[in-house]
């Protein structure tokens, strides 16, 4: 990791990615809670969350096509034009109205993960196309500790700033990062070498045909498929659960912004720990056998909260699931990186994307039943799909160590 803090390629990109992700951080930490301490809140946000998952999975099959088929780095800047645009409007909207309702909490919300969505496909594509492939596990790692990093900052400042200063102050400083972010990333040098075997005609691809040929590519490495989407449900379970958190710190543990806040950086602390240990891990041993037991840590997490409603247990939780979860997505993308070809990555990230969405999607609206029992039903819900997948993980684990699934 060292040898790689001293290309300044690496320092741009983590500085700019450490301003868009605490941006859109403090901003994704504000809105929901806001949002949960509104008459109908609670169901609100939930139907904010089903309503912009069903919206993005519409949207990505023709991005992930589009971004194999042109500049990488100008899809990575995009998204810094959309985050600052996006937030500095509903900032505007909000000081000349007076105020934010419902309305308008629902849309910031919509604007920032969308913010999401556009960016880090395009930024996975990106690193895999500028970096050597020895250096893919010291990046993801590093990548992951800044995320990390920044979103503990995120909360905190989140939980500091909800409940003292107007959002659209928060707003602005949100949209500052994004222009910040954006002047880093344009200086990186860049060459679309991935363009070279593109014709003109393929420029135009149909809206399911990248998704297409994500799965074709798939369907024929099975084994490796199978441990790949298990691999990603941790993934999954935590961004459900973000709709889940604010509901639970609020009405079961009956617990402040504070709280909350903490329960980020306490997630944060354990993600940051796994982004600086499993690069090293991985170069004793491989994803076939880290990623079985990372996602044992994030299951007895899950476990946790369950079992004991309690503020400080919540936070001891939070410690295993970020750490469960990041060990799961470090390892993975390593992996991705190795076997998938760079003229494929956007196509098969981009398939992955649609399949999260899709499972968020029923998740999501599965979550009425907190309605009824509360939030921690929605976990044990989640809890039973984080079991399915650990045994699908393991049953496939051998394809993760087989030579030449990258081939073709």
């Amino acid at each position: 990791m060292k040898e790689l803090l001293r290309d300044s390629r690496v320092r741009r990109l983590l500085v700019a990615n450490t301003l868009g992700s605490i941006g859109s951080g403090i901003t994704i930490f504000a809105v929901p809670w806001l949002l949960v301490h509104q008459p109908g809140g609670s169901e609100a946000y939930r139907w904010t969350t089903l309503g912009t998952t069903l919206t993005l999975f519409a949207f990505m099959p023709g991005y992930g096509a589009w971004l194999d088929r042109h500049s990488r780095k100008t899809a990575l800047l995009a998204s810094e034009v959309w985050g600052f645009a996006a937030t500095t409007a509903m900032a505007v909207l909000g000081l000349a109205l007076g105020g934010f309702a419902t309305w308008q909490l629902m849309t910031i919300y919509f604007f920032g993960m969308c913010y999401y969505t556009l960016h880090y496909p395009a930024k996975f594509a990106f690193i895999q196309q500028i970096f050597d492939r020895t250096q893919y596990q010291s990046l993801i790692g590093l990548l992951e500790i800044q995320g990390q990093t920044a979103m503990m900052l995120a909360a905190c400042g989140g939980a500091l700033l909800v409940e003292r200063v107007p959002l659209w102050v928060i707003l602005l400083l949100d949209a500052a990062t994004y222009a910040l972010s954006f002047f880093l990333q344009s200086t990186l040098p860049y060459q679309a070498t991935h363009l070279k075997d593109v014709s003109p005609a393929a420029t135009r691809p149909g809206l399911w045909h990248g998704v297409a040929e994500g799965w074709h590519w798939l369907r024929n490495r099975p084994g490796l498929t199978v441990f790949l989407t298990g691999a990603l449900v941790p993934f999954i379970v935590v961004m459900v659960s973000n709709y889940l958190f604010p509901v639970y710190v609020a009405h079961t543990l009956q617990a402040g912004s504070l709280v909350f806040g903490l329960g980020e950086v306490a997630f944060a602390l354990g993600a940051i720990t796994a982004g600086a240990l499993l690069p090293r891990l991985l170069e004793r041993t491989d994803a076939a056998r880290t990623i079985p037991g990372t996602m044992l840590i994030f299951i007895a997490g899950m476990a946790v909260i369950i079992l004991v409603p309690h503020p400080w247990i919540y936070l001891a939780a939070g410690v295993l699931i970020g750490f469960g979860n990041a060990g799961c997505r470090v390892a993975r993308s390593s992996l991705m990186l190795h076997v998938v070809p760079n003229a494929m990555m956007g196509r098969v990230s981009v398939f992955y994307q649609v399949f999260d969405r899709l499972v968020r999607t029923l998740l999501v609206g599965a979550m009425v039943i907190t309605d009824w029992w509360g939030p921690t039903a929605g976990f044990m819900l989640l809890f039973v799909l984080a079991l399915v997948a650990l045994a699908g993980v393991y049953g496939s684990r051998h394809a993760a160590r087989t030579p030449g699934v990258a081939a073709g």
